[in-house]
């Protein structure tokens, strides 16, 4: 017979995995009370997106994602000791079979929303599930639930069931266009370093590497203690003695493979993708670009 999940590693899992505190909050609201469930929602909208009402009280979502994602949760969730909270959600309610603790979602987020029609809503949510296994440990696993939602925007309802379908695929490696390898010891190997040393782990004064003018705020905390630099490359060749000089303007694109140290000798790949403008001889940081520059575009 399997060995159930005790509640306190339970609540660890879901602790440390959860991203957002604002899903924890509304995801104790169901529990507390389904009546309190629509107020919690709307009070964890993102700040500044939702419209307001008259009288200031800010106007519900217009689609349920929100919604959709806290009623997968409740559904994995569900066991045969309490099945209540679905019906916060889907009022016909369910009778699960689930022992306590042998399913746990620790993580969800929508795929997908699209209106069927007036008031009509298909929702895709992919969970992030720990499950019970025969030998006692418990694996985790990413599920992706279809939710058929109804409602005006001031109130929202299930249709149905959760229905699990195919998550979508992973592509293969994305060609990148940094043909070119830098000296990690040369002018911007040492540049490239010196600022994620400062920016990363708070080791030296970030605006000697910064560009005058570029707004680049400092993650705080500190997510490291040290930086080390695996490799940088380029997507601009330069011929012998170019990149030791450059002149004042020229622009490169750069990506660059660290290691990120903590105060325990932990270690975690990071990449920065970094544009680089030259300046009085020397090559500072004028921005972390948004994505990678991808081969052949």
């Amino acid at each position: 017979m399997a060995e159930l999940l005790p509640d306190a590693d339970a609540e660890s899992a879901i602790r440390s995995a959860s991203r957002r505190a604002g899903r924890v909050a509304a995801w104790l609201t169901v529990v507390a009370s389904p009546l309190l469930t629509i107020t919690g929602l709307l009070v964890l909208a993102p700040a500044g997106a939702p419209s307001m009402r008259d009288g200031g009280a800010p106007a519900p979502s217009a689609s349920p994602e929100g919604w959709a994602e806290m009623y997968v949760r409740s559904w994995l969730s569900a066991t045969r000791d309490d099945s209540a909270e679905l019906e916060a959600f889907y009022p016909p309610g369910m009778k699960s079979q689930r022992a306590v603790g042998t399913q746990v979602p620790v993580d969800t987020a929508v795929i997908s929303a699209v209106s069927q029609g007036p008031g009509v809503w298909s929702v895709v949510v992919v969970a992030d599930v720990l499950v019970l296994q025969p030998d006692g440990k418990r694996t985790a696993s990413l599920l992706c639930a279809q939710v058929a939602m109804t409602g005006s925007g001031d109130a929202y309802v299930a249709t149905s069931l959760p229905s699990p379908v195919a998550c979508p695929g992973t592509l293969g490696a994305t060609p990148l266009a940094y043909d070119e390898v830098a000296d990690p010891a040369g002018p911007i190997g040492q540049s490239v370093a010196g600022f994620l040393g400062a920016y990363l782990a708070g080791q030296g004064q970030l605006d000697r590497f910064v560009s005058p003018g570029a707004s680049l705020g400092l993650p705080k905390p500190a997510p490291f203690a040290a930086v080390q630099v695996a490799e940088v490359r380029t997507h601009e060749k330069f011929e012998p003695g170019q990149a030791a000089r450059p002149v004042d303007g020229t622009v490169i694109h750069s990506l660059t493979h660290a290691w990120g140290w903590d105060a325990t000798g932990q270690s975690t790949p990071v990449d920065y993708a970094l544009t680089l403008v030259a300046r009085a001889g020397r090559w500072e940081i004028n921005r972390i670009d948004p994505a990678p520059l991808i081969a052949g575009r």
